[in-house]
């Protein structure tokens, strides 16, 4: 093999051309991709990061949520409780306010009822003696009336 002046001029050549391909083409490819991995890993660890703090955010909503659930469960029973009482405490007075109201009516109506035989004794007597005079022709008084009579009478 015969080594000429066309050779070295062509391995010349092929080595300033890969020098130059080097500078040119592929130092700044290389440089974009090395630059693009890192943005890919960057943005790779940023989502990871804002999974964890998704995550983190769930599980505190999902603990205030469960929280505000048994704050409020609790807060209805204890109203209801309190509306019980208080139902049960106005109930109790309205039963006992009608009480005395029956017992104030029940004992009205015996005095009532007392004043009323008591009248209707004094007429009893009265319509009596009327009765007396008329049937007899002469005026006659009765002092003290049977009241065991003017009872069935009434009755």
């Amino acid at each position: 093999m015969e080594f000429n002046v066309k050779f070295l001029v062509s391995a010349i050549s092929f080595i300033i051309f890969t020098v130059i391909m080097n500078i040119i083409f592929y130092k700044p490819i290389e440089k974009i991709m090395d630059e693009r991995q890192r943005f890919i890993n960057e943005a790779k660890s940023d989502a990871l990061n804002s999974n964890a703090k998704a995550d983190e955010i769930l599980k505190d909503r999902d603990t205030r949520l469960n929280k505000s659930i048994a704050d409020s469960k609790k807060l209805v029973a204890e109203k209801v409780n309190k509306a019980n009482e208080n139902s049960k405490a106005l109930t109790g007075q309205a039963k006992q306010k009608s009480q005395e109201e029956i017992a104030s009516a029940k004992s009205n109506l015996q005095n009532e009822a007392h004043n009323a035989t008591e009248e209707l004794k004094s007429r009893v007597k009265d319509l009596a003696e009327v009765i007396s005079s008329k049937v007899m022709g002469i005026d006659t008084k009765i002092e003290n009336p049977d009241i065991e009579l003017v009872n069935r009478i009434l009755n």
